[in-house]
C-alpha cells in the first residue's frame, strides 16, 4: 500500500468522494471483516495489486483482525469507515473480502455466486443467468441478493445466519451451480469452457482468503464502476456500468439497498440449502 499519489487529481477526488458516501454502508454490512485493498498501476484500467495480509505496522486507530491458527496467523485490516478511508488515502480504489460471519472470520456470513459473461454473451444473457440461479436457489428455499459488477458480471450474495463452514457452503453451491448448468445451455461451470457464448458460474471464492469485490466498492477500470446492489424488480432497469464513482451519489441517496435486503434475510439458515 503506497503513500504517494498514484492517480490524477480528478480520479482521487472522485474515489474519495465516493467512499465518503459509501464507507458507512460497507462497514455496516461487513463490520470488522478482513479486507484486501486493491490499487491500480499506473491508474484506473491498469494492473491490479492487492494488499493481502499485513506485513507492516498501521496506525493504532486502524483496527485489524487475525486469521488462522496460533503460530500461523495472518493479520488483515478490518472493515470500518476510518480504515477504508485511510486505505483510499493510500491509493486503494477497490475493496474485497471473503464475507465471513460476524461471529467468526473463518465461517461464512454470505455465500457468493459470481456470474461472468463469456465469448460474446450479453447483458441480457447475464440477467437471464441471474434469474436461473435465483430459481435454482429458491428450489432449495434460499434467497440471494443481486449485485451488478463491472463489465458484464454479477455476484449473488446469500446471507446465512448460522455461520456454516466454507467447505460445506462451497460444496453445496457447487451442486446448485452444476444442477443449473446441466439444465440450461447458457450456463457453464467449466473452469476453461469452450469459446462459445455462455455465462460462467463460479463458487470457488467461498473459501478463507479467496476474495471477491464487496457491494458499493469500485472497480479499477477507467469508468470506476460501482458494484451496485439492486432489488430483483430493478433487474433490466439498472444496468451494468450505469453507476460509477462520478455519479454514485444519486444511487447511494436511495439508501443501503444491500443492507435492507440482508436484514430481510437475516434469519436464513444454511440448513435450508442442504435439504
Amino acid at each position: 500500500m503506497s503513500s504517494h499519489t498514484l492517480y490524477t487529481p480528478e480520479v482521487r477526488a472522485a474515489v474519495l468522494a465516493h467512499y465518503q458516501r459509501a464507507a458507512e454502508m460497507i462497514a455496516a454490512n461487513f463490520p470488522l471483516a478482513p479486507v484486501e485493498a486493491i490499487e491500480y498501476y499506473p491508474g484506473p484500467g491498469g494492473r491490479a495489486e492487492y494488499t493481502a495480509s499485513l506485513h507492516h505496522p498501521v496506525p493504532d486507530s486502524i483496527q485489524t483482525v487475525e486469521i488462522g491458527e496460533f503460530g500461523h496467523t495472518k493479520r488483515y485490516i478490518a472493515i470500518a469507515p476510518n480504515s477504508l478511508l485511510w486505505l483510499v488515502h493510500h491509493n486503494a480504489i477497490g475493496f474485497a473480502s471473503w464475507t465471513p460471519s460476524r461471529l467468526d472470520p473463518e465461517s461464512v456470513g454470505f455465500g457468493r455466486i459470481i456470474l461472468s459473461a463469456l465469448h460474446g454473451a450479453t447483458v441480457d444473457d447475464l440477467e437471464w443467468a441471474m434469474l436461473l440461479i435465483q430459481s435454482a436457489l429458491r428450489d432449495r428455499r434460499v434467497e440471494c441478493i443481486p449485485v451488478l459488477g463491472a463489465g458484464i458480471t454479477a455476484t449473488l450474495f446469500i446471507p446465512f445466519s448460522d455461520a456454516p463452514t466454507y467447505e460445506s457452503v462451497r460444496s453445496s453451491l457447487h451442486d446448485v451451480a452444476d444442477t443449473a448448468a446441466a439444465s440450461h445451455p447458457l450456463l457453464t461451470t467449466t473452469v476453461d469452457p469452450p469459446k462459445q457464448r455462455a455465462v460462467h458460474v463460479c463458487v470457488a471464492t467461498n473459501a478463507v482468503g479467496r476474495i471477491s469485490a464487496l457491494p458499493y466498492t469500485l472497480e479499477g477500470n477507467e469508468a470506476l464502476e460501482m458494484m451496485t446492489p439492486i432489488e430483483w424488480d430493478e433487474l433490466g432497469k439498472v444496468r451494468n456500468g450505469a453507476v460509477t464513482a462520478y455519479n454514485s451519489a444519486e444511487r447511494l441517496a436511495k439508501g443501503d439497498v444491500f443492507g435492507r435486503l440482508a436484514k430481510e434475510l437475516a434469519g436464513q439458515p444454511f440448513a435450508e440449502l442442504r435439504r
